[in-house]
C-alpha cells in the first residue's frame, strides 16, 4: 500500500475540495435535468392553459389526454392530477419575474408543488426557491421551513453577525459563506424578549433543533465551557466546533 507524501491536513484539503467538486457537478446536473422537465411541464401547463380547459367540463379531455399521453411516454408521471398542476404553475408565475423563473424552473417537481399548495406571495416563493437552490433542502425541510415562517422572521433580521469587523477580510469572507445572516428561532416558542440566561436555557432543551438551524458542520461542544487565557478564567455561553472550519 502506497504511502501519503503530504501531511494530513493537506490531504484533507485536496480530499474535501475532490468531495465539493463532485457534489457542485451533480447538483449541477440534477439542476439541468429539472429544468429540461419543468420546462415541458410548464409548455403542458400553458397548452391546458391557452385551451381554457377547467376542472369541470375539461375533465374528461384532460384525463383522456393523460391516458394517451402514458402510453407514449409512461415513466413521466402524466397524471391527469399533475397536468392540471402544470397548468396551475404555468398560470401562477407566467407573469412573474425573470429571477423568480430561474429560480423554480430548476427546483424539483415535488418542491415546485409545496410551493404551490402552501405560499400565495411571489416574494415568499422567491425566497424559499432561492434557499433550496443554496442550502440543498430536501422537501421535507422545505416544508418545515414555510411551517416556521421562515420567510416572515428574515424580513425581521432576527441576528446579525460582525465577522467583518472582528476576522481577517479573507477569513472572515469565509465564515460568513457559513454562517448565516439571519436566524429562525421560532422554534423555542419566543414571542416577547426574553434574558439571556432564559434564551440559553431553552437553546439547551432544544440544542439539536437550534445546530441545525445553525447550518451544517457544527458540533455542539457544551454550555458554560471553561477557558483559560494570560492567567484568567473565562465561560463561553456555548461553544460549537465547526467541522469545515477546524475552529
Amino acid at each position: 500500500m502506497s504511502q501519503l507524501t503530504i501531511n494530513e491536513d493537506e490531504y484533507s484539503e485536496i480530499l474535501s475540495r475532490a468531495v465539493a467538486e463532485i457534489r457542485m457537478a451533480r447538483t449541477a446536473i440534477a439542476r439541468q435535468i429539472n429544468n429540461t422537465a419543468n420546462s415541458v411541464y410548464w409548455n403542458l401547463g400553458k397548452l391546458l392553459s391557452d385551451r381554457q380547459l377547467e376542472e369541470g367540463y375539461g375533465s374528461g379531455v384532460v384525463k383522456q389526454l393523460s391516458v394517451d399521453l402514458k402510453a407514449e411516454f409512461p415513466d413521466m408521471g402524466l397524471s391527469p392530477r399533475n397536468l392540471w398542476n402544470m397548468k396551475r404553475l404555468y398560470e401562477r408565475y407566467y407573469q412573474a419575474d425573470t429571477k423568480l423563473l430561474q429560480a423554480v424552473a430548476v427546483l424539483p417537481w415535488g418542491h415546485n408543488l409545496l410551493l404551490l399548495d402552501k405560499l400565495q406571495s411571489l416574494d415568499a416563493v422567491r425566497f424559499y426557491a432561492n434557499e433550496v437552490l443554496t442550502k440543498g433542502w430536501s422537501r421535507d425541510l422545505l416544508l418545515n421551513a414555510i411551517k416556521m415562517d421562515s420567510y416572515t422572521q428574515a424580513q425581521k433580521q432576527i441576528k446579525t453577525h460582525n465577522f467583518d469587523q472582528t476576522l481577517p477580510t479573507a477569513h472572515a469572507d469565509y465564515v460568513s459563506e457559513v454562517f448565516k445572516s439571519t436566524y429562525n428561532l421560532g422554534f423555542l416558542g419566543i414571542t416577547e424578549p426574553v434574558k439571556e440566561l432564559e434564551l440559553e436555557n431553552r437553546l439547551i432543551a432544544k440544542i439539536r433543533s437550534f445546530i441545525l438551524e445553525l447550518g451544517r458542520g457544527f458540533s455542539f461542544i457544551g454550555n458554560q465551557y471553561r477557558l483559560e487565557y494570560n492567567g484568567k478564567e473565562y465561560f463561553v455561553d456555548m461553544l460549537f466546533f465547526h467541522r469545515g472550519l477546524r475552529a
